[in-house]
């Protein structure tokens, strides 16, 4: 049977539930023909959310800490502080179900970033860190702010996770690749993975992925945004390794998504790269 793991969820945790509102929910996932909002969040259940992910197939999910200062994009979003605790409690928890990683804020005003992501690692045994600079320093991933803790997940071996996308910082220029490009080829030994795929900036991030194999792309629900089918063609061709599954959940209900996954045109031997192959090897599993 094939494996599944999803690298990009935000289960329904307290912490979640106050930051994604339903009709945010809503919203961004009709625009990526969500049919549905999941019942398992909009009921603040973790039961049903297991249920939802035993129906969807889905086996390990991935778990994001976040970090980050409110910012208006045309409309307010929200500051999103949690603790990194909760999220090694989840991981403990459901040891063969969630992976954990730790929120860091890049801007040292939550925490000393450094020293926060070696005790996310070596105390509370999180399989990585998640990195919103877009957000908390209004700048992109090839701010030299960024590099003290770059330099410490290759020491401690472990990915970083960088936001990217139309929502990564104050406009969509933050997600640019380029900047990620200057990156892997400043740290080829470290790990990066793209939450939300470097939309809209497809056929760029795809060309630095193609140029770096120490950088992986997870396009979650911009798979099903336009242009987005360029990352099927993409996994399906020389970035088999480099294309990972994500759902984006709560804006993107599970089973629908690994529905409408199966039904986008992956090669049959891509699927087990794309649904949990690449993943395992960027967590080490």
């Amino acid at each position: 049977m094939l494996m599944i793991i999803d690298v990009r969820c935000r289960p329904p945790l307290e912490e979640f539930l106050q930051y994604f509102d339903i009709p945010r929910i809503t919203w961004h996932g009709r625009r990526t023909g969500a049919e549905e909002v999941s019942r398992a969040f909009c009921e603040g259940s973790m039961d049903l959310y297991f249920e939802e992910m035993a129906a969807a197939g889905i086996d390990v999910a991935v778990v994001q800490g976040r970090n980050s200062p409110e910012v208006f994009m045309g409309k307010k979003f929200n500051a999103a502080f949690i603790r990194n605790e909760r999220i090694a409690e989840l991981q403990d928890r459901y040891p063969n179900r969630i992976i954990g990683l730790g929120g860091i804020d890049p801007s040292n005003t939550a925490h000393d970033a450094v020293k926060e992501t070696a005790r996310c690692v070596r105390e509370l045994g999180l399989k990585g860190i998640f990195v919103e600079p877009g957000r908390a320093l209004q700048s992109s991933p090839d701010d030299p702010r960024m590099y003290p803790i770059y330099e410490k997940c290759i020491e401690l071996d472990v990915p970083v996770n960088l936001m990217s996308g139309p929502y990564a910082g104050p406009d969509i220029e933050v997600s640019n690749p380029l900047y990620v490009d200057r990156v892997a080829t400043r740290y080829p030994d470290l790990k990066v993975l793209l939450g939300h795929g470097g939309y809209p900036y497809i056929q760029e991030v795809l060309g630095v992925a193609f140029k770096h194999t120490n950088v992986y792309v997870s396009p979650d629900m911009y798979i099903f945004a336009p242009g987005g089918r360029a990352y099927v063609e993409a996994a399906n061709g020389t970035l088999k390794e480099q294309i990972v599954y994500g759902s984006a959940y709560p804006l993107r209900p599970l089973v629908q998504t690994i529905a409408d996954n199966r039904n986008l045109g992956f090669e049959a031997d891509v699927l087990p790269e794309y649904f949990s192959g690449n993943a395992k090897r960027i967590f080490k599993l």
